[in-house]
């Protein structure tokens, strides 16, 4: 062990009790981000901390806050609306770690004490069972020292005038990065001016690369700058892994990992809330199902977490799947890519790379924490994506391949009959299987390395087998970048017609809802729908019928004008023709006379159109 990374090697010895709740939570030395921030934290210098994920940055600055509290005494000096501290958080679920880590050490400060003067912290964050009215009043019944929420929450919690912001001796921003991008910046920015410019300030974050001069609109007085492991990107701890896998084969091959892999507790993430919900509907009937194929076993618990969730919903979730002893597998999206510290957590499945390449980290940097190893594996579809993993190494992330987790010649036929067959079974499912496919169409659309990841390229009728449809959804960028026929094999055609992807097709008229009221409501809006076919084709018929016999008619009657015009000015050349017929010309000049005539006078006609065809054209 590295002195200087010893807790006795810091320069100020910390408070006995903090000492023991280091002791009590196993931190036997102190990381690197930690050995270099808490002495600058906890004595006058504001920081900006760039370490890779997973390193204990949350220790970093809980450590240097509590000395200070303690330092200052603040918990005798409180007055009440006051508070000592505030941290940001970009997520909910953050917020509540952080304060889960502060309760931590607090469980570790004599009994005397805290009757005396007590440190408590309090969370500001929206939730269904607390408005802001509630929150002050908490603040004002209790005294807490310590505000941990999310910048909007916070915001709103200020705007009360029995909250006191003129004692706030110390902000931290966590994922800072986060916190100062386009969607939070201007709430930043007005908590920040509303804070004494007179305090300490931390931004922590492991990619504060990317908030670029934003960092100093935070009110940071000569901050000291704070890189840990600068020119290696990933964690050591972590074994970054890919595997190539097409799009109809990657659910049956992530179940076969889950079932196979050795591991404790996993984290798949998926592109967006609505897959996450679908494929945990399917999942969890696999595991109910007795198949003799036993795609999943019934032992490991399956849990999903996504920001669609109620506030209540997505914590209980996430302390179930903490607080699970049996191996566990949590599905989610990039709500719980960053910040959040789940212990045991020793694989990480990425279905599909992030759209934002720095979440490919956070998303990774969820296993390998506080150097416990972790295994984290991206599925690539073949072809043109498999240049990601040159991607990433020029950000100093090497992928090794791991195919050999991957079932070989997987029976995809049998499993893609055995989804098909449970989507049938409630058209409900294939309305969600097909928001799934959408939502991942717009997910591919976005993502930030358009030129590997690019529709022109995708695997439209895989990925529809990998959600279970048995028809193509309408879409314009299918109909742009999907041929007719396989490239691979000409002359054979990809769908049976019109996007079907079996024959005979489903019969999408007696497709039924398995609940009585959407099938109710379905049956209803087939009549009203037929009512109105049949009164528009009654209606273009009667109009059909009605527009030919009056196209007919009046055509018929500017032929017969035309016709008794040009016979009035026939007659009527041939007497001015008679009238002259003494001067002695033959009847040959007079016909060619006539004739020419008739050439002038069309002449002029034309002409006259021509202009007109000039004007209409300005």
């Amino acid at each position: 062990m590295s002195k200087s990374l010893e807790w006795d090697s810091l320069q100020n010895n910390l408070q006995p009790w903090i000492r023991t709740a280091i002791d009590v939570m196993g931190f036997e030395q102190m990381t690197p981000v930690q050995a270099s921030t808490i002495p600058l934290l906890t004595g006058n210098k504001d920081v900006v901390v760039d370490s890779v994920t997973g390193s204990g940055k949350t220790v970093a600055f809980v450590v240097p806050i509590l000395e200070r509290i303690v330092a200052e005494q603040a918990a005798t000096n409180i007055k009440k609306g006051h508070f000592h501290t505030l941290i940001l958080s970009p997520t909910r679920e953050l917020a509540k770690q952080i304060q889960s880590v502060i309760d931590k050490f607090l469980e570790q400060y004599p009994e005397e004490k805290a009757q005396k003067y007590p440190i408590k912290s309090q969370l500001i964050v929206g939730t269904d069972s607390m408005n802001v009215h509630d929150d002050v009043n908490f603040l004002l019944e209790n005294k807490p020292l310590i505000m941990i929420g999310t910048p909007g929450r916070v915001l709103e919690f200020f705007q009360d005038p029995r909250v006191k912001i003129t004692s706030c001796n110390m902000s931290i921003l966590d994922e800072a990065d986060r916190l100062l991008d386009s969607s939070f910046l201007g709430d930043v920015e007005k908590i920040l001016r509303m804070l004494p410019k007179q305090r300490r300030t931390g931004l922590f974050s492991a990619t504060i690369k990317s908030a670029g001069n934003d960092i100093f609109k935070t009110g940071l007085r000569n901050p000291v700058k704070i890189t840990v492991n600068s020119k290696i990107s990933a964690p050591s701890t972590i074994s970054f892994n890919y595997c190539i896998v097409k799009p109809k084969e990657k659910l049956q091959q992530l179940l076969h990992i889950l079932e196979n892999y050795r591991f404790k507790k996993c984290i798949v993430y998926f592109p967006s809330c609505s897959s996450v919900q679908y494929f945990y509907s399917f999942i969890t009937h696999l595991q109910k199902t007795a198949s003799s194929d036993n795609y999943i076993s019934n032992d490991i618990g399956v849990y999903s977490l996504h920001g669609k969730l109620q506030t209540s919903s997505r914590m209980k979730t996430l302390n179930k799947f903490t607080e699970d002893l049996a191996n566990s597998v949590l599905l989610t999206t990039d709500v719980a890519a960053r910040g959040i510290d789940i212990p045991d957590v020793d694989l990480v499945i990425q279905l599909d790379p992030p759209t934002d390449t720095d979440y490919f980290l956070h998303r990774c940097g969820r296993t390998g924490r506080l150097n416990r190893i972790g295994k984290a594996i991206t599925f690539l579809n073949e072809g043109r994506e498999e240049d990601y993993i040159d991607f990433l190494e020029v950000k100093n992330i090497i992928l090794t391949p791991a195919n050999d987790l991957l079932e070989q010649n997987p029976d995809n036929d049998k499993f893609y009959e055995e989804m098909k067959s449970w989507l049938l079974k409630d058209r409900a499912r294939f309305d969600h299987a097909v928001r799934s496919y959408v939502a991942f169409i717009r997910y591919y659309s976005n993502h930030s390395a358009s030129s590997i990841f690019r529709l022109q390229t995708l695997d439209y009728v895989g990925l529809c087998k990998m959600y279970g449809l048995f028809r193509l959804p309408r879409m314009p960028e299918i109909t742009k970048n999907l041929k007719d026929e396989d490239p691979l094999n000409p002359g054979h055609k990809i769908t049976f017609g019109d996007g079907w992807l079996v024959d005979p097709p489903v019969d999408l008229n007696s497709y039924t809802y398995a609940d009585p009221k959407r099938e109710q409501a379905r049956l209803k809006d087939l009549a009203n729908l037929q009512k109105i076919n049949d009164k528009k084709k009654l209606k273009f018929e009667l109009k059909k019928k009605n527009m030919a016999w009056s196209n007919n008619s009046s055509s018929k009657e500017v032929k017969t004008k035309r016709r008794e015009k040009m016979q009035l000015k026939r007659k009527a050349i041939e007497e001015e023709l008679a009238k002259n017929g003494d001067d002695g010309n033959s009847d040959e000049e007079s016909n060619n006379d006539w004739k020419n005539e008739i050439l002038e006078s069309r002449k002029k006609q034309k002409q006259n159109n021509d202009v007109q065809g000039q004007f209409d054209d300005l």
